[in-house]
């Protein structure tokens, strides 16, 4: 899976595990931790649940992509 290519690949600093590759990028969010079901069911509610919004994208990112 993805978290055994970071691992191989070394994209996650001194990480020994998928364990360690999944808390090291979970701590470069600033919500410091990973995407939830409930995360993503409440954006496709607010989406669905929308009248005035059209052809938007709706990120679910933990503010990950502040940082880029």
């Amino acid at each position: 899976g993805l978290f055994v290519q970071y691992l191989k690949a070394g994209k996650a600093p001194g990480a020994k595990t998928i364990e360690d590759v999944k808390n090291y990028y979970e701590q470069q969010t600033p919500m410091k931790r990973g995407c939830r079901v409930e995360d993503v069911m409440k954006a496709i509610y607010y989406l669905i649940e929308q009248q005035y919004e059209t052809g938007q994208a709706l990120p679910v990112t933990g503010g990950q992509v502040m940082l880029n």
